[in-house]
C-alpha cells in the first residue's frame, strides 16, 4: 500500500468521525434524508441515558441537522429553552411558516460558511493526494498546511461573529466549534451545518416537521405525538386530566392536522387486532394484549382499553 492510500484510508476514517451530532437526552434529531427530511427515532451509533449519537450524510449541506427538544419529555414549565438558547423565538414555537422564517435567517446568516467548507474538502480530497503523489510530503505540506490554516482562521472568525449575533447565550457551544475549527481543517468543514444545530431548539417538534421541506410521514410522527400527549404514561388517577383547550402543544397539534384537512380524532381510534387473542390495546403505544393484562407495561402502567369501542 502506497502513501497515497494510507493517507487517503486515514483522512476517510477521519473524515466520516466529523459527521455524527450528539443528541442529548430529551431531545429529537431531524436530519437530511435525500431531498427530503427525517426524525431519527432509532439507528443510534451511541446511546447512553445522557444522550446518543447519529450519523448524517458524510457531506456539508447534505450533513444538515436540528436538534429539538422533545416537550413531551420536557414540557412547559420545566425551563425556558428559548431564553437558554439565545433563539429570539418564544419557547415551543407552533407556526411551522414562523419557524421555517427563523430556519431561512439563519440559514442565510452562516451562508458564507459554506463555501470554505467546500474550499477545505476540495483540498483535503483532491489538492493534498495529488500533490502527495507527485511531489511528495514535504512539499505536500508546505502547499497545503498554509492554505488550510488561513481557511480555518477565516472559518472561526466568521463563526464566531455571527454565532454571537444569533444564539448570544451559546457562549460554550460557541467555543467548541470555534476551537474546532481552529484544530482541525476537517472539523472546520462541519461549521456550516453544526452552527445552525441549535437554531429550532425551542420550538415544537411536530411544528418542525410541518416546517421541514419534503418532511418523510408527518402524519404517522404528528399521531404518535398527539397520543403521548393525550394520554400520558401512567395511572389516569394520578395524573391531572389534559384538554386540548388546556394544553398549547395539543391545541397547535389540533390546529395544523386540520390546516392539513386531518382530523385527530382519528389518530385515537382503536388499532386493527393484529391477532385473535389480543382484545385490548394500549391508548399511548397502541401496543395489544390479551384480556389477562390490566395495565400497559411499558406506559407506566396506562389502563387499557377494549379493541372493540374508541377512546
Amino acid at each position: 500500500m502506497s502513501a497515497v492510500h494510507v493517507f487517503l484510508a486515514v483522512l476517510l476514517l477521519l473524515h466520516l468521525s466529523e459527521f455524527v451530532v450528539w443528541v442529548p437526552a430529551g431531545c429529537l434529531l431531524f436530519r437530511r434524508r435525500g431531498r427530503g427530511w427525517e426524525v431519527a427515532q432509532g439507528g443510534a451509533i451511541v446511546r447512553t441515558v445522557r444522550g446518543s449519537l447519529h450519523a448524517v450524510w458524510p457531506l456539508p449541506g447534505l450533513s444538515r441537522a436540528h436538534v429539538v427538544r422533545d416537550i413531551v419529555v420536557d414540557p412547559p414549565g420545566a425551563g425556558d429553552a428559548a431564553s437558554a438558547s439565545g433563539n429570539p423565538l418564544p419557547w415551543a414555537l407552533h407556526d411551522p411558516a414562523a419557524i421555517a422564517l427563523r430556519r431561512a435567517e439563519v440559514a442565510k446568516a452562516f451562508a458564507p460558511l459554506r463555501w470554505v467548507a467546500f474550499a477545505l474538502l476540495a483540498l483535503a480530497w483532491g489538492v493534498a493526494p495529488v500533490s502527495l503523489a507527485h511531489l511528495g510530503v514535504g512539499p505536500t505540506l508546505w502547499i497545503v498546511a498554509p492554505i488550510a490554516l488561513l481557511l480555518m482562521v477565516g472559518d472561526a472568525v466568521f463563526l464566531a461573529r455571527r454565532h454571537r449575533r444569533e444564539f448570544p447565550a451559546w457562549e460554550d457551544e460557541r467555543w467548541r466549534l470555534v476551537l474546532s475549527a481552529c484544530l482541525s481543517p476537517l472539523a472546520a468543514t462541519r461549521s456550516w451545518d453544526l452552527a445552525q444545530k441549535e437554531a429550532l431548539m425551542g420550538c415544537d417538534p411536530v411544528a418542525v416537521a410541518a416546517a421541514l421541506p419534503g418532511f418523510r410521514d408527518w402524519e404517522s410522527f404528528a399521531a404518535g405525538r398527539w397520543r403521548r400527549m393525550r394520554f400520558p404514561a401512567g395511572d389516569p388517577a394520578d395524573i391531572p386530566v389534559r384538554s386540548v383547550a388546556a394544553a398549547d402543544p395539543l391545541a397547535a397539534l389540533d390546529r395544523m392536522a386540520r390546516d392539513r384537512g386531518i382530523d385527530p380524532g382519528a389518530w385515537e381510534a382503536p388499532p386493527v387486532p393484529d391477532d385473535p387473542s389480543h382484545t385490548r390495546y394500549c391508548p399511548r403505544c397502541r401496543a395489544q394484549y390479551t384480556e389477562r393484562a390490566p395495565s400497559c407495561r411499558d406506559c407506566g402502567g396506562r389502563p387499557l382499553l377494549p379493541l372493540s369501542v374508541s377512546v
